[in-house]
């Protein structure tokens, strides 16, 4: 998050390539984490627009580097869709529900493959908190 948050596009790819891939399974957790930071990303109105397009542009040149599985994930990431729970998850931060309302959708994305739910959460608070410090309070 740190090349995002200085506008580096070239460490942005450098860390794209050093999480794709990483990790066993058909969604390694490294794809994971892109997917969720992806998903914030292509919020409308995100403060870290580059990075879809930079994310867009590894997956484009470096398929070999992950599964076909991961690659469709983090395609639909870059466009806003993913699974329902994680979708609600983001939904429910959205209209600012009180955090306890977030528990259910929460643990339901959390229940998402073995590690997956939790490692796709790990990417979306990532990009909630860079969000915040490029743009300031949600």
């Amino acid at each position: 998050t740190a090349a995002i948050r200085g506008g580096d596009e070239d460490a942005e790819r450098r860390g794209v390539l050093a999480l794709l891939g990483l990790g066993p399974g058909l969604t390694p957790a490294g794809d994971d984490f892109l997917a969720g930071l992806a998903l914030v990303a292509a919020l409308p109105g995100s403060a870290p627009t580059g990075f879809v397009p930079v994310l867009r542009a590894v997956l484009a040149d470096f398929p070999a580097r992950t599964t076909d599985l991961s690659l469709a994930t983090l395609a639909e990431a870059t466009e806003g869709r993913a699974r329902g729970e994680l979708i609600d998850v983001l939904r429910q931060l959205a209209h600012s529900r009180p955090s306890w309302e977030l528990h259910a959708p929460v643990r339901k994305a959390l229940a998402v493959g073995h590690t997956s739910g939790s490692d796709t959460l790990s990417g979306i608070v990532a990009g909630l908190h860079l969000e915040e410090e490029l743009r300031g309070s949600l």
